[in-house]
């Protein structure tokens, strides 16, 4: 199956912006700048991104705790989802769900 070269840099592109994201993640928490748990999935944005890629914008899916890469494939907003894990209003959640319950409804 031949994805064409746009479908692929954006597929690399979206692997690129959840790698970045966890890692600033698990460095923050290592820091102890973030409150209560956090489980990053670094080495798995492919499975994030592939299966996004074949899902239409109305879709809805649902993850695991580690779902921050699911929601970062889906086109979430890095701006709400870092304000959610810092457990500020502006989240997804109005900072109740944290790292772990993050949902975009």
């Amino acid at each position: 199956m031949d994805l064409g070269k746009e479908m692929m840099l954006q597929m690399y592109r979206s692997m690129q912006r959840i790698r970045q994201f966890e890692a600033e993640i698990r460095d923050l928490s290592i820091a102890n700048e973030i409150p209560g748990f956090v489980h990053v999935s670094i080495g798995e944005e492919a499975s994030a991104t592939g299966v996004c890629a074949a899902l239409r914008k109305t879709d809805r899916i649902t993850s695991t705790h580690r779902g921050h890469g699911h929601l970062i494939a889906k086109g979430g907003d890095l701006k709400r989802m870092m304000a959610e894990i810092f457990g500020k209003r502006g989240g997804y959640c109005k900072g109740k769900g944290g790292s772990m319950h993050i949902v975009d409804f």
